[in-house]
């Protein structure tokens, strides 16, 4: 088996949270909330399917509005090698559920498509006088993110917020992605890490969400049982959230961060890969606290060729 199959997942954590300003100044944290998430390791090529969940809630400080938010991604998932460099796409079918003061809004439909390529800089494997493998690499790359899903908002509707636009399935801007992934394995364990930041842009309503880091470190452990190859994950992720603005505003206390613990388990048998991983919060601050990340849990179906 080569080195890049006993690899274990990378990861690369896309997520962002978004909100309004007007009758519920902090209300939604949608469509841009996207993740990229767990990428399985292949030699050549991949695709597959992933099913994506995410919860928040929403209550102003004088208990006068409140949000509770639900989204649902399935999504199609594709990659493939060429030498030192990986392409990936990612097409997804976004559904929102939000119950507000406001109401009750329902939209899905078609995302935004993402694209991303990365470049291998490095690759380095060596071996102990015990004959334990220690590989060492790094990834540096770049994506965009364009505008196919619907992001209209009927903004002459006398009930219209600003977070009417985070339950629309698409954002309606051409975003940007630069990130860098290092993976470090020793055995059976490792570790990778994962540094990465969008650059949002305004749609053609004049809405841009603020620009995003994201930073995610995880550790695993590779267990083979016979064909069978088991690797649990244990890890932390932090996204710090720019202002949002709307028609060159800022929207209030749009900016904040939100730390997660996660934990995850890949099997693979053959080229037939299964993921599930989930997120609970440590630590956060958005909306000056009125907005709380609750969850986040994918599964996931991948087929390695």
């Amino acid at each position: 088996m080569s080195i890049m199959k006993e690899l274990p997942l990378s990861l690369i954590i896309l997520l962002s949270s978004v909100s309004g300003n007007l009758a519920c100044p902090f209300c939604g944290c949608g469509n841009s909330n996207f993740q990229v998430g767990l990428l399985p390791t292949y030699s050549n090529a991949f695709v597959g399917a992933r099913y994506t969940y995410t919860h928040f809630n929403t209550l102003s400080h004088d208990g006068s509005q409140y949000s509770h938010d639900y989204f649902h991604t399935t999504e199609l998932w594709g990659g493939y090698k060429i030498g030192r460099v990986q392409v990936m796409g990612f097409v997804p079918y976004v559904t929102s559920h939000k119950s507000s003061d406001d109401g009750i809004i329902n939209k899905s439909g078609i995302g935004d498509v993402l694209i991303l390529a990365n470049y291998q800089v490095f690759s380095i494997t060596n071996s102990d006088t015990n004959n334990k493998k220690a590989y060492n690499s790094l990834w540096l790359g770049a994506g965009i993110k364009l505008r196919t899903g619907q992001s209209q908002v009927d903004v002459s509707d006398p009930d219209f917020t600003v977070g009417d636009f985070s339950s629309t399935p698409g954002t309606g801007s051409m975003d940007y992605l630069l990130n860098a992934t290092h993976n470090l394995l020793v055995g059976n364990n490792g570790i990778v890490t994962n540094i990465a930041y969008r650059i949002n842009t305004a749609n053609a309503q004049q809405f841009q969400y603020g620009n995003r880091i994201y930073v995610n470190s995880a550790y695993f452990h590779s267990l083979p049982i016979g064909q069978l190859v088991i690797r649990p994950s244990l890890g932390l992720n932090l996204i710090v959230n720019d202002t949002n603005h709307y028609q060159s505003q800022e929207v209030a206390d749009s900016h904040g961060y939100v730390l997660s613990g996660t934990a995850g388990i890949n099997l693979q048998r053959g080229l037939i890969g299964m993921m599930a991983n989930g997120f609970l919060p440590v630590s956060q601050n958005l909306f000056d606290g009125q907005t709380q990340f609750r969850q986040r849990a994918s599964v996931a179906l991948t087929f390695s060729f």
